[in-house]
């Protein structure tokens, strides 16, 4: 992609050289000040993973019939700079399914029987913050066609999950609830490509990718990872729509309970920076 506008970059016409800013000039807005950024947008979620109840593990998608793909809402903010910030996230998913089972089993002191029918649910609200420091600023020599500037650091912060999974059955109905709260750290990088005005329609480019893991705490805890990697085109200094990829996952362990719910999915939005 970036090779792409690269050569489209060099080929617009009526580009005149002394009317583009200086490389110099470039580095010095990329260094800018304290920012605001506010991203709204729809992550497109599939449910993996699979769960049990003192008994057989049951998949989320392929046994449980909940392997819809579910649009849902999902927040981010952060304040700072490139090389440190405070970043935030809400959201919210939910999906259901039904069908027959298709082999026997135990679920919460329950007996099934193939071919036995059943609905279930799942829904998880998820909130973060992080603290995020990039102490390696690789900015390279002024570049007089298109600088590149490159931050590379490492974070931490802490995870707020609500889930509620249930499973309805030859007429009885079960639900399992918690509220769990993740610490995690890891690593992130930020690599920016300003066009200095050589496309009209586009500022600059922003690559932005993270992966981190941690332990989850409540009833008897577990673990959890997640990744997060997505494109900004910014057709201004401060608006930029996004492509993305979101991932979260968690393992965690509620007496009985047992659950691996992965939430992954295509993410795209919309960033106001000001």
């Amino acid at each position: 992609m970036q090779s792409i506008i690269l050569a489209l970059a060099l080929v617009v016409p009526g580009y005149a050289d002394n009317e583009q800013p200086t490389a110099e000039a470039v580095a010095q807005q990329a260094a800018a000040p304290l920012t605001f950024s506010i991203t709204p947008g729809v992550w497109l979620v599939r449910l993996r993973g699979d769960s049990s109840w003192g008994g057989n593990s049951l998949t989320y998608d392929d046994q449980l019939g909940m392997d819809d793909l579910e649009p849902s809402f999902r927040g981010e903010f952060r304040i700072g700079r490139d090389d440190w910030g405070i970043w935030m996230m809400g959201t919210s998913f939910s999906t259901s399914g039904n069908g027959r089972f298709g082999g026997n089993g135990t679920w919460a002191g329950l007996d099934y029987a193939a071919g036995d029918s059943y609905s279930s649910s799942f829904d998880m609200t998820n909130i973060a913050i992080e603290g995020q420091w990039n102490p390696l600023d690789l900015i390279g020599e002024p570049n007089a066609h298109i600088p590149l500037f490159l931050t590379f650091g490492g974070h931490v912060g802490g995870l707020y999950t609500d889930m509620k999974q249930t499973l309805d059955f030859d007429g009885s109905s079960t639900e399992s609830k918690g509220e769990y709260a993740s610490l995690y750290g890891g690593i992130q990088a930020l690599l920016r490509m300003d066009t200095m005005e050589r496309v009209s329609w586009l500022h600059h480019i922003e690559f932005r990718a993270s992966g981190s893991a941690g332990a989850t705490l409540g009833h008897d805890g577990g673990t959890m990872w997640q990744v997060r990697a997505d494109l900004r085109f910014f057709f201004t200094e401060n608006v930029a729509v996004l492509f993305g990829y979101r991932l979260l996952e968690l393992n965690i362990s509620n007496d009985q309970y047992e659950a691996n719910p992965s939430l992954q999915g295509l993410y795209v939005g919309a960033t106001i920076d000001f």
